[in-house]
């Protein structure tokens, strides 16, 4: 599928790189990212169609991590504590009501409410998610997505968090959640996404399956301008996190803080470019890294079924230079998927045998990952990480 810009909905986009990847429960598909020719906004095209990545949401998409229990990682916790002063402070108090769109497991809302908000909600496409908020926070989850959601109620304040990259008309909820502010005398919406910053600054996998488009400080405060929104504080972070992450707090009153916003075509496909070719080398570098070990194995098994192992499969010879045995992962929505020649099995029903190793497919968990992995290490397999991370910046 061959998207507009997600931003001035341009048509025919080039991309300035694509790649073959083997998608959990697709075929395997060409995907790749494009700069638009009149904004410079970066978008994922070649991609795959709504109804595709809908599947995937709802049978494959887990942001809880096995190792925590479901609990949250320190890192959010810090966030979220920043993140309710941030709001409060740009406010001058905490909202009454807070309708969060793509809510994950409910731990935002949860620390909303905590914090004093009287009424939450949350809207999220992820069965599992949806499940989890409600039996561990206590949480109401409209089950549905950002693009078909629909409340009878108005909310102060509409938080989107890591979600408007994942939208594939994002301008559109923008404008659903505008319309949703018409009741009120001042509503507020408070967006938090990746920065695509310079290309050093980004992550591996910065560029991924999930994430169809891709936001620069400018274009993000243009896209709440034209959805009628008026900016009101920005914050920028580079280091706490994986990767740099921008928030914007903006009001439906009109502010003026900002003037006519610069396409930024040429500076964001010299960061694609950059960032491709740094890519590349840093994977292959990686699977260099444990390839002696992997070389003494009797049996190999990747562990995380999902993105990442697309990214590992598409930026390595990962394939040519050796035998997977197989794939596993500890969540029952991933069990029987197929990605590429592998149908995932739950771990208790493979036969481990001394000498076996498993490479941890994950960039964010890995570490965590590691550490829930011991059993197996006790059992005389071998278990190695690719990346060796500061996972404390992971949520």
């Amino acid at each position: 599928m061959i998207r507009n810009c997600f931003l001035c909905n341009t048509a025919n986009i080039e991309p300035v790189f694509t790649t073959t990847w083997v998608l959990p429960g697709l075929e395997p598909r060409k995907i790749g990212f494009s700069v638009c020719p009149n904004c410079g906004s970066v978008c994922q095209s070649p991609t795959v169609n709504f109804d595709e990545m809908m599947m995937f949401y709802g049978s494959m998409a887990v942001y809880t991590n096995p190792g925590r229990q479901e609990l949250p990682s320190e890192a959010k916790i810090r966030d979220l504590d920043e993140q309710i002063q941030f709001i409060k402070r740009g406010i001058g108090q905490l909202p009454e009501s807070v309708l969060q769109i793509g809510s994950s497991d409910g731990y935002t809302l949860s620390r909303f409410r905590d914090a004093g908000v009287n009424r939450v909600i949350g809207i999220e496409p992820g069965t599992a998610s949806v499940e989890i908020a409600k039996r561990v926070y206590n949480i109401d989850c409209i089950h549905s997505s950002a693009e078909e959601f629909q409340v009878n109620e108005t909310y102060e304040l509409i938080l989107l968090t890591h979600v408007l990259e994942h939208l594939y008309q994002p301008q559109q909820t923008l404008a659903k959640c505008r319309a949703l502010h018409n009741e009120t005398d001042e509503g507020f919406i408070y967006v938090e996404v990746p920065l695509m910053a310079n290309a050093n600054s980004l992550c591996p996998g910065f560029f991924s399956f999930e994430h169809i488009n891709y936001y620069t400080k400018e274009n993000l405060l243009r896209s709440l301008t034209e959805a009628g929104y008026s900016p009101i504080s920005v914050i920028e972070h580079f280091n706490s996190n994986l990767s740099p992450v921008i928030g914007v707090l903006a009001s439906t009153k009109a502010q003026h803080h900002y003037d006519c916003f610069v396409p930024e075509i040429e500076k964001n496909t010299n960061i694609l470019t950059h960032y491709r070719s740094k890519e590349v080398q840093y994977w292959q570098g990686c699977l260099d890294s444990i390839s002696s070990e992997l070389n003494l194995s009797q049996r190999i098994f990747l562990w995380g079924a999902g993105i990442h192992t697309c990214q590992l499969v598409a930026n390595t010879n990962l394939l040519q230079q050796f035998d997977i045995e197989g794939l596993t992962d500890t969540s029952s929505l991933k069990w029987g998927l197929r990605q590429g020649d592998w149908i995932c099995k739950a771990p208790d029903t493979i036969e481990w045998q001394d000498g076996d190793t498993v490479i941890i497919s994950s960039y964010a968990s890995e570490k965590e990952i590691y550490d829930a992995l011991q059993w197996l290490r006790d059992k005389g397999v071998t278990t190695l990480r690719l990346h060796n991370v500061d996972d404390t910046k992971a949520h």
